[in-house]
């Protein structure tokens, strides 16, 4: 195994989160908490020396990450919240920041195979 040169974020689902899916129009199946606590969606970040560098750059790139996780859910717009601002993210989103990543392929990729 070695290290690669990013950091990784976990996006955790709470709440808020769950209330709207359960809201929506087509939700079958009421959802709760502990149903999302598994397999979460990990985004591979730049390097950071304090947390205060991965909060930030999570500010910056909030709103492809909430997109991206409401389009799991729903792939009717209409019925995303429309106002979602950097607070609102924050409300029903948890962020784990982890600085060192490990690779446990023997080998690295190499930039022409990607």
């Amino acid at each position: 195994m070695y290290t690669i040169n990013r950091s990784i974020a976990i996006i955790r689902i709470k709440q808020p989160f769950v209330d709207w899916a359960n809201e929506l129009p087509d939700a079958e199946i009421k959802s709760s908490l502990d149903d999302f606590k598994t397999d979460c969606l990990a985004i591979l970040i730049p390097d950071y020396d304090t947390d205060e560098e991965a909060e930030g750059y999570i500010k910056e790139i909030y709103e492809d990450i909430f997109t991206e996780i409401l389009s799991e859910w729903s792939t009717e717009e209409s019925w995303w919240p429309q106002d979602r601002t950097n607070g609102m993210f924050w409300q029903w989103f948890e962020v784990e920041a982890h600085s060192i990543v490990m690779d446990s392929c023997l080998e690295p990729i190499e930039e022409e195979e990607l």
